[in-house]
Parts: C-alpha cells; sequence; structure tokens
C-alpha cells in the first residue's frame, strides 16, 4: 500500500477547494477517491457548490464583434470555444443577430428541416431500424440479453384481445410464462374452444382440482 506522507496531507487539505480537483490528485500523485478518502478521514471542509467563472473580457469583445453576422456555431469554431459559451455570453451581453443573418439562420435550419425528411434519409432511418428489431427479436427468441430497451409483445393484439376477452367475460385464467395455454375451472363459462384453438392457437387445460373430484 503506498504511503501518503504528512506534508502530502496537509498540502491537500490545504488545497482542497481547488477546481478540478482530479488535478490535485494528479499533481500530489494520488487517486481521487484515495484524496476523498483523506479528505473525509481528516473531516476537511469541502465546498461542493463549484466556483463562478469570470467573463473573459478578450473573448466577450470578440463575441461582440462577430455576433451580428455570424451564427452560435459558427462564432464558437472561430473562437475555440463551446457554442453553449457563445450562447450564455450573448444572452450576458444581451446581443442580437442582424435582420440578414436572422433570415440566413432560418433558411439553413428550413433545409436541415427538409434533409431530415427526405425520402431517402427516412427509408435509411426505417431500415436500420427494422434491422435492429430483427436482431433484437433473435435476441429474445434465443434467450440472449437485449442491446436496447425494445419490449415485444408475446402474442399479436388481435390473440391479446381475444384472451383478455375469455378471462374477464367467460372466466379462464392465463397461466404465467405460457401465453397461449389458458385454463379453465368449474366457474368458467365454457365457450367453443376449437374455434379458438384453430383461429389463435390457444390450448385450453381443465384445473386440477377439477380433474380431481
Amino acid at each position: 500500500m503506498k504511503v501518503i506522507e504528512q506534508d502530502t496531507i496537509n498540502f491537500i487539505k490545504a488545497h482542497i477547494n481547488e477546481r478540478p480537483r482530479y488535478k490535485l490528485a494528479q499533481r500530489m500523485s494520488v487517486s481521487v477517491k484515495f484524496l476523498y478518502k483523506i479528505l473525509h478521514d481528516c473531516n476537511c471542509k469541502i465546498e461542493h457548490k463549484r466556483p463562478v467563472p469570470q467573463p473573459n473580457k478578450k473573448r466577450d469583445e470578440q463575441i461582440t464583434m462577430l455576433y451580428p453576422d455570424h451564427s452560435v456555431r459558427e462564432i464558437a469554431e472561430i473562437v475555440g470555444c463551446h457554442p453553449s459559451t457563445v450562447g450564455k455570453a450573448a444572452k450576458r451581453l444581451k446581443l442580437t443577430h442582424s435582420e440578414e443573418t436572422i433570415e440566413r439562420l432560418k433558411k439553413n435550419s428550413l433545409a436541415n428541416l427538409k434533409k431530415a425528411y427526405d425520402k431517402a434519409t427516412i427509408g435509411k432511418r426505417v431500415k436500420s431500424w427494422q434491422r435492429t428489431m430483427q436482431m433484437e427479436k433473435f435476441r429474445v427468441i434465443s434467450c440472449i440479453p437485449q442491446q436496447t430497451k425494445f419490449k415485444f409483445s408475446e402474442m399479436p393484439i388481435k390473440s391479446y384481445h381475444a384472451k383478455y376477452h375469455l378471462i374477464n367475460k367467460y372466466g379462464y385464467f392465463a397461466f404465467e410464462g405460457e401465453p397461449y395455454i389458458l385454463g379453465y375451472d368449474r366457474n368458467t363459462r365454457r365457450m367453443d374452444e376449437e374455434f379458438y384453438k384453430n383461429k389463435y392457437g390457444f390450448s385450453f387445460e381443465e384445473d386440477e382440482e377439477c380433474q380431481e373430484d
């Protein structure tokens, strides 16, 4: 086990609220997990609230100059920051686009929207979705863990409705894990079970208590 010197622990305690903490851990050659362990063992006071970053005046000047004629994403690429940084600065500085830029951005947005709903694009998405569904069905049938959260019905919707009707109106009952098997007892109002066998593939089993009688 690595031995941490007392001087290192004292330094960590004195600089614990420096951000980001993982850099403090790297500087002191300890893991972040071990850093927090030291803190809790020593009952150090930790500031969980992140410090509010101060505005970058030089960057604000660049954004102010570029904002009227450029989009947020364009400015981010020029300045070298994240688009959200540009958006926050624009909101803080109350900047607005010029009318020409607004019209240009609207046209670009409409063009992207049309592209998203293009028949060829939609066709590719549908084929991709169908392939994914087929693979997931195969995984379910083969008892292999699924890779998506798709849920598959145990039977067609018409079969499900017929089963629901027999259970709730005529007193049949279901068996867990056996979607196509229905049970009946002395309280069940028996229907034309051959019809349901041929049309929906159901099978019917008598309750064991009835068989004993």
